[in-house]
C-alpha cells in the first residue's frame, strides 16, 4: 500500500459510519526483519471538515503569520488522531484514495494530545 492510497481516504467506524477523511500520516523510521531501514505508519490525522490539509501546522509548533496561526488552530480543533494500532483495515483504492476501517469501539483522540508525544 502507498501513502497516496491513504491521503484523502474516507475513515469509517466499525459499523460503516463515515467519520472523516485522512488528511495526513505520521511515519517513523524502523528496521524490518532483514535489517533494512523502512518507514512505518504510526498513525493518521483525520479531518472532519471540508479542509483536507492543515497547512502542516498540525505537526509541531512552527513560526507562522499570526492570521494563519489562528486559522490553523481552528482547523486543528476539529482534527483527530488515530493510532495505526486502531486501524482494522486499510484497503487500497482503485486509482484513487482507499478506505480506512477502524477497529470496534475506537474513538479518535484529539490531535493536540498526540502532538505532545511527537518528537521533532
Amino acid at each position: 500500500m502507498r501513502t497516496a492510497d491513504l491521503i484523502g481516504a474516507p475513515v469509517l467506524a466499525h459499523d460503516g459510519t463515515r467519520l472523516g477523511h485522512v488528511s495526513d500520516l505520521r511515519l517513523t523510521d524502523d528496521i524490518d526483519a532483514q535489517g533494512q531501514r523502512v518507514l512505518r505508519v504510526v498513525g493518521l490525522v483525520m479531518a472532519q471538515g471540508e479542509f483536507g490539509r492543515l497547512l502542516a501546522y498540525d505537526h509541531r509548533p512552527v513560526d507562522r503569520p499570526r492570521l494563519l496561526g489562528l486559522l490553523a488552530r481552528r482547523l486543528i480543533a476539529r482534527a483527530c488522531w488515530i493510532s495505526w494500532d486502531d486501524v482494522a483495515l486499510a484497503a487500497p483504492g482503485d486509482g484513487g484514495p482507499g478506505t480506512v476501517h477502524l477497529c470496534p469501539a475506537v474513538t479518535p483522540g484529539a490531535l493536540t494530545h498526540a502532538q505532545r508525544d511527537w518528537a521533532d
